[in-house]
């Protein structure tokens, strides 16, 4: 969940690039910091084993401009994509706002795109979140390579439900600023809207094939500094006070300059297999508007009483 800070009018949100063992996650993370102005960047932190390319994660925050006030950070992780660090990568996912899933496009990578797939909805089911409830943008890697499989296989089976995707070759930077600005603009948008937690249906892109600025044939980038579209500043409200709070909502409580007062509850709804997700109706002393606050809750166990 974005982290809101009032005092500080900062929004930290996290984003999450997600997939199977070597299909590219750590170069596009490497190609989105080689083309953002050093002042718009913290420090690219990278662990790697001889077993992975990534052991832990790779960490990059990145400061955009402010925006109706709040000064906005997006954090961006890779998780390591062998089998043996699962754990990590549960850990990684803990407060994700948004996933991009990079898949590898070689033919004989489908069963490890398909079994990773799989294993990021469990893992977050874990934390009473799924596929679902986040804004998720495709990624389908090595396009260059001679046995890519082709986009309409490759959709039918990783892509049902229709997610926003985007073709890639990570090493010259094809299709990774389009990837970073798609997921950048959804995330916006869900904070935007408070709907963590809540089922949403996702909306298709027209897949862009052209990179956004000029990369090199090889690893070698030379891509123009990027900034995040101007067009993101219109995804973030008009007031001040994002509807997204991470306020206490016990009664009585002081939070944003005034007390938090539960009005009500809609209907729960079964989220996973093992996760419920609670939208709670509340009031904030001064403000007249009626805030929606959604909960997902983690269930362990279903005792009935009697």
């Amino acid at each position: 969940m974005a982290v809101i800070n009032y005092s500080k009018k900062e929004i930290s949100a996290k984003i999450v690039y997600y997939g199977p063992s070597v299909c590219g996650k750590t170069t596009n993370i490497q190609s989105i910091y080689s083309s953002i102005k050093p002042d718009q960047k913290g420090k690219l932190v990278s662990l790697a084993t001889e077993a992975d390319r990534t052991l832990f994660f790779d960490f990059l925050p990145i400061e955009i401009a402010n925006i109706r006030g709040f000064k906005t950070r997006l954090h961006f992780y890779t998780v390591p994509g062998q089998v043996y660090y699962n754990s990590t990568r549960r850990a990684v996912l803990t407060g994700v706002d948004g996933l991009v899933f990079v898949a590898d496009s070689q033919r004989d990578k489908m069963e490890e795109n398909i079994e990773s797939l799989a294993n990021l909805e469990e893992n977050l089911n874990y934390y009473g979140k799924s596929i679902k409830t986040l804004p998720l943008v495709m990624q389908y890697n090595k396009r260059d390579l001679p046995d890519a499989t082709p986009v309409a296989e490759m959709e039918q089976i990783l892509n049902p439900d229709g997610y926003p995707w985007f073709e890639s070759v990570a090493t010259t930077g094809e299709g990774v600023l389009q990837t970073l600005t798609k997921i950048t603009k959804l995330v916006l948008k869900h904070i935007e809207m408070g709907t963590s937690g809540k089922q949403q249906r996702p909306t298709p892109a027209e897949p862009e094939r052209k990179p956004e600025a000029p990369v090199a044939a090889d690893k070698t980038h030379t891509q123009t500094a990027y900034e995040l579209p101007d067009e993101i500043e219109s995804q973030i409200p008009e007031s001040p006070l994002p509807r997204q709070t991470n306020a206490s909502i016990k009664s009585g409580s002081s939070a944003l300059g005034g007390r938090i007062q539960i009005v009500g509850t809609n209907n729960a709804q079964v989220i996973s297999a093992n996760a419920i997700n609670i939208p709670v109706r509340l009031k904030i002393e001064g403000d007249e508007r009626i805030y929606t606050m959604e909960l997902a809750l983690k269930i362990d166990s279903l005792i009935p009483e009697g």
